[in-house]
Formats: C-alpha cells, structure tokens, sequence
C-alpha cells in the first residue's frame, strides 16, 4: 500500500509543476478535511492549482474527497431534474430566471443548492435572502420536500452535503485564491454531484467580471465540468459566456433580483433574457425533455415563468407580490450619482472593477466574519455606446454607509471610460 506524501511534499511539487499523484493530492484534501493539514497549506495548493491547473484525475480526487464528506441525494424518484448554476458572474441573475422557466415548463424539477458571493461575484443564495421574507438555508429534508412540491428550490440545503466543499469555498474567498479553471469547475460538479438532479446546467463566463480571465478558459472549464459530472451518470451542459461588462448594468443582490423579475414579467434587459434562455434551453436538454431557447422564450411571454417565480417565492417564506411589483423590493438608504467628467461614448464598463466596488460596499465579503448587505450595489445608468455629456449621469451606487458610498463611487468612476 502506498503511503501517501506529506503534505508539505505535495504543495512543493505542485508549485514546482512537477507531477503529483492523484491520490496524493485527495490525501491532502482528506487532511484538511480532518485538520491534519493547516487552512494555510490548503489555500497555498489552491493558489498554485489555480495558476498551473489541475491534471484531470486530480481534479477527479478532489470532487471524490469533497463528496465524502457529507451525503449525496438521488432524486431520479421525483422525475426529470435539472440542477441550474452559475460560476459566478458580475450582475448574474440569469439562474433565477432560467430556473422559474424551466419550472414553469411542466415536469421538470429544479433543484439548486445554490452558492454564496465569492471574491467579486455575486452568489445566488446571497440574492435569495435580498428577497423580503425568503429562507436561503434549510434542512436537507425541507429541500426535497419544496423540489418535490413546487418544482423549485434555490437554497442552502443544511450541513449534510458537501460541507467541505462550502468551507473550501469560504477559504477561496477569504485568501483571494477563487480563480483557476480546475477549482471553477471541480465546484460546480461537487455541488450539482451532491445534490441528486440528473441533469445539471451551469453558465462559465469568463472575463473581469467572473473568476476566469476569458472564454477559452471558460471553456475548458466547461469541458471539465461536464466529464466530471459524467463520472456519476450526471448530465451536464456546461455554457461558456464572456462577461467583460456587468450583466444588466448592475451589481448588487436586490440589483440582480429587481433585473431577474423584470425579465420574467416580459421586460428587463434583453441581453440578460437572452443569456438566461440559453442556460434554461441547456438545462432541459441536461434533464433530458425537448425544449429551446424559443419555447422558453415564449413562458417570458405568456407569463408561465412569472407565476412560477411567484410559486418558488412564496414556497420559501418570501412575498411573491415582488416579482410583477418590483418597487416593493426594499432599496438601499444611501443612493449617489456618478457623473461623466467630459462629453463623448460611453467606450468600456469594466466589469470587475464594478465588481470590485459592489464588494466594497457590503455587496461581497472583505473579510470572512463580514455580514452581506442585500442592498449594495452599482446601477450602470449609461451603457457602451450611449452617448453622454459632461455632468451626465452614468451611475447610481447603493450603500449604507456614506464613506463607503463615497469609496464605490469613484471605484465605479474609474470603471466607466468614455471616449471621443
């Protein structure tokens, strides 16, 4: 029997970019799960996997580690599922509008753990709770019962699955080392493995505004994710998307809610419609029931989508009147301008530095023990292209404290470019 490396072993043959043993690199994901192995050891193997990748058996060992620690559901009983996630993305709302339509088809089940904000992306469950009244966490059993009854759960479903793969997620997040195509994907599989959908959709973008510098990383990525996936008979359609400006022209939960609901009720950015309709075609085919981007398209139009949002919101102890009301969304105390200091095109939104400033301004987490405000955030006003004057209004930030506001604003001020 081989006896596995030490652990100080594998991260110097990692950095070095010599070969490691798969198992020994589940040996050290196994020590840090029983804190053999230091949260500094395991975020200093995590920083150099994201710079030198992960061989895929590799990546294969630490998805099979993660899974150990905690449960891992079936819901073939329930009928076609489908898991919907997102990597993470700057303005990300598209997952709740691709899953309200796939819940709205009929048959189809979704049935999402979610994720939590990471570095300058948002996370969906930090969205949930931006929603008056909604529950974002609940206990395993609570989350068959709503996938099973209401064809819709977005939620933390208790500490039974992948509870190390959460911490991980945490410690990524907390030592600034979330980026790397490997982790990306070895996240998404963990969670959509653990959680029992027979299919699994997950949207990749790549560029400042999501975890990956571009698409070609977004799409390899994907490729991993949908081979690991495979390893558990999981069907997985992996979307790779490009996110240089920020979805919608926003950052922030309540932001992203507010944009999500407008889709859902025939409006809202068209770009944004496009991307969730996409992911939703991709996730009926995963759960394998036909259906395309232009037959979701149509349960926008004739409101299905909206009345099942309604369902889901109301079935998490949330007030499902928001989602045709969107003012009844609660807004942040502190609202700034952020004016053009010279007339021309609005030429670049760069949208990790929008990223960056809703994380200052309570949107994401600076430090690990930080409480998210649901009600932080940037609205782009003028988009690429638009055409503005001096003194024009090109932002509006959303904050509760005034230094922040402050702060974010000429973050977001630096963001924006115009040109001649």
């Amino acid at each position: 029997m081989k006896v596995p490396l030490p652990t100080l072993e594998v991260l110097e043959r990692t950095r070095r970019g010599e070969p490691v043993d798969p198992a020994d690199v589940a040996a050290l994901v196994n020590a840090w799960t029983t804190g053999a192995a230091s949260d500094a050891q395991m975020a200093a193997w995590c920083a150099t996997a994201g710079l030198r990748g992960v061989p895929y058996e590799a990546s294969l060992a630490v998805v099979r580690a993660l899974l150990a620690g905690g449960d891992r559901l079936e819901l073939g009983r329930l009928g076609p599922t489908a898991d919907i996630r997102s990597a993470g993305g700057v303005g990300d709302s598209a997952l709740v509008i691709a899953a309200s339509c796939l819940a709205a088809a009929g048959g189809v089940i979704v049935a999402s753990t979610g994720a939590r904000s990471i570095a300058h992306v948002g996370g969906v469950l930090d969205a949930v709770e931006a929603i008056p009244g909604m529950r974002s966490e609940m206990d395993v059993e609570q989350w068959v019962l709503q996938a099973r009854d209401s064809a819709m759960v977005i939620a933390e479903p208790g500490e039974r699955l992948v509870p190390e793969e959460r911490r991980l997620a945490s410690l990524r997040d907390a030592t600034a080392t979330a980026e790397g195509d490997a982790m990306v994907a070895i996240a998404a599989a963990a969670r959509g493995i653990s959680g029992g959908a027979a299919g699994l959709a997950v949207e990749i973008p790549g560029g400042s505004g999501a975890l990956l510098p571009d698409r070609e990383h977004a799409r390899a990525a994907c490729d991993l994710a949908e081979r690991l996936g495979g390893e558990w008979n999981r069907t997985v359609a992996a979307v790779a998307s490009e996110r240089a400006e920020p979805m919608a022209g926003v950052a922030g939960h309540v932001l992203e809610v507010r944009e999500a609901f407008s889709v859902l009720c025939g409006g809202g950015d068209a770009g944004l419609a496009d991307s969730a309709c996409a992911l939703a075609a991709a996730a009926l085919g995963s759960a394998g029931v036909d259906g395309d981007a232009g037959a979701v398209r149509q349960m926008l139009r004739d409101g299905r989508g909206a009345a099942a949002a309604e369902r889901w919101v109301a079935a998490q102890g949330g007030d499902p009147s928001v989602v045709a009301h969107i003012d009844l969304l609660p807004r942040a105390a502190i609202r700034s301008t952020v004016q053009a200091d010279r007339a021309g095109i609005v030429s670049a939104t760069d949208a990790g530095r929008i990223g960056a400033a809703a994380r200052w301004l309570g949107a994401g987490r600076l430090d690990p023990g930080q409480v998210i405000d649901p009600l932080a955030g940037v609205e782009v006003v003028a988009r690429t292209g638009a055409p503005v004057a001096a003194g024009d209004v090109v932002a509006i930030v959303h904050g509760s404290d005034q230094w922040l506001v402050d702060r974010g604003a000429e973050m977001v001020s630096a963001a924006i470019v115009v040109g001649d």
